[in-house]
């Protein structure tokens, strides 16, 4: 791995003055994901003089999300279905990588760079790109937090909130999967953060759906020993299914909880678990096989 100002030094490498460049995380973008790429946006601009686009596919459901987006004080946009760019676009991309199956790339997309928090195979990971990925990291904004330290980038009070809450999200409250330096980040960014605005993102109003699909997959929910099951029959996004996995797994006693829904002529799938040495991410994949995708860390993954 490339020391701080060798990291900074590469990316500049792989800028030119004007050029069009596009921010990409994954479809359906969480908290972690659009904070880091508003993050990232940040420091290319005030570092090295290029306004990116923040681009995504999918849709932004989940209330929580949907109330962080309205916060956000950064360009975005979606990806053009019908009428695509004609030339080559470089792309960034941040919380997933162009071999995963989470992230809708255009054939008009050109990847020059990953940074990424995720687990991914050794034998998916291409060497001709940009590669930040840290697999150990509790959150992709600590790592873009990083970033913007050692470029000496402020960072303003609106998006210190939002990388406050992506890392509480994405590491629930820091109780799974997180190192010092994701600690040492969200102490920092919540120091500076409107406290106030992560309320508002944390407690946004619910729609009735919300309380329909819960109801639907608590009826659903079967117990086998420390292990529990759901799911829901056809759901609109995705979103749900990781919240129901997490709310099962609060449950007294329990090690294992997973939930599949349908969603676009697929099962979508969530797992977590509590349990020491869980590897989520090694046996969701296992199951999986070569019939779908997934990915995540050892005490969650989702797959498709």
């Amino acid at each position: 791995m490339l020391d701080p100002p060798s990291r900074l030094e590469a990316l500049k490498a792989l800028l030119e003055p004007g050029q069009r460049l596009w921010i990409l995380p994954h479809d359906y973008p969480d908290p972690d994901a659009l904070a880091s790429a508003c993050a990232l946006q940040l420091l290319l601009e005030k570092r090295f003089g290029i306004r990116a686009e923040i681009v995504f596919s999918g849709s932004v459901s989940r209330a929580e999300n949907r109330e962080l987006l309205r916060h956000i004080q950064a360009k975005w946009s979606k990806v053009p279905l019908v009428s695509p760019p004609r030339s080559k676009i470089d792309c960034f991309l941040v919380d997933t990588a162009p071999w995963a199956t989470n992230v809708t790339l255009p054939g008009y997309l050109n990847p020059v760079a990953v940074i990424d928090h995720h687990n991914h195979h050794r034998r998916h990971i291409q060497r001709n790109l940009f590669l930040d990925i840290r697999s150990g990291a509790g959150a992709t904004t600590t790592i873009l937090y990083e970033y913007l330290k050692e470029a000496e980038v402020k960072i303003p009070r609106w998006l210190a909130s939002v990388m406050a809450y992506a890392i509480s999200s994405e590491t629930l409250d820091l109780s799974r999967d997180f190192e010092k330096q994701d600690v040492c980040a969200y102490l920092d960014l919540a120091a500076r953060a409107d406290l106030r605005l992560i309320g508002k993102i944390r407690h946004a109003p619910l729609p009735r759906v919300y309380y329909a699909r819960l109801q639907e997959a608590l009826t659903n929910a079967r117990l086998v020993d420390k292990l529990a099951f759901t799911h829901l029959d056809q759901i609109e996004q995705p979103e749900i299914v990781a919240e129901v996995a997490d709310l099962l797994l609060r449950m007294e006693g329990l090690r294992w909880t997973f939930c599949t829904a349908y969603i676009n002529g697929g099962m979508f799938v969530s797992i977590r678990s509590s349990a020491r040495g869980a590897r989520c991410s090694k046996l969701l994949r296992m199951a999986m096989g070569k019939k779908g995708s997934s990915g995540g860390h050892d005490s969650m993954a989702a797959g498709m």
